[in-house]
């Protein structure tokens, strides 16, 4: 259920790019620098935000939210996303949930699938994925909201056990606090 991305999807063309706020310095590389936000070819994209990518080995984009953004020793500018999971993707597990066309399903648990370490460049454009989960940490989303959407998720699926649920932990893959991974 890895995701490799294309190493070279327009590495080294970058035209229209900006680092946005930065966040921070590496701890055990202080020349590793993190940011808050960037701007690429025009828009402006921040943690947390939902993102199509360029994907080698995949028909359809995949979609990820970016958790990690930022820009090695070498110049290299990264991003680290947790994915989702389009139904087709996981149909052999998903039993007798029937989803809808535009429902996804975030990636947690613990095992390979969760998330990957990709350079920024694969990024192809903004996704808006809005969480409908009843989770009381969760504030239910508005009507305007919901119709701009491109997709809706309410459950995850547990890259590890293979399951679909539909309760949020407190954390995935190292990002504490539900509201900024859903």
């Amino acid at each position: 259920m890895s995701r490799p991305l294309s190493s070279s999807a327009n590495v080294g063309e970058v035209i229209d790019f900006k680092w946005g706020k930065k966040r921070g310095v590496g701890v055990k590389n202080k020349d590793t620098h993190y940011y808050e936000s960037f701007v690429y070819e025009g828009v402006e994209y921040f943690l947390y935000d939902c993102v199509y990518l360029f994907s080698t080995d995949h028909v359809e984009t995949s979609i990820g939210k970016l958790i990690k953004i930022y820009e090695r020793p070498t110049r290299e500018k990264m991003i680290k996303v947790v994915w989702f999971f389009r139904p087709m993707e996981i149909r052999n597990f998903l039993g007798n949930y029937q989803p809808c066309w535009n429902e996804l399903f975030l990636a947690s648990g613990e095992d390979k699938g969760l998330s990957d370490v990709n350079y920024l460049e694969s990024i192809i454009g903004k996704c808006n994925v809005v969480c409908t989960s009843k989770d009381k940490r969760n504030p239910k989303p508005s009507e305007t909201e919901l119709n701009k959407a491109d997709y809706f998720f309410s459950c995850t699926f547990d890259v590890g056990r293979r399951v679909i649920i539909d309760k949020f932990t407190n954390e995935i893959d190292g990002v504490k606090g539900q509201k900024k991974v859903v």
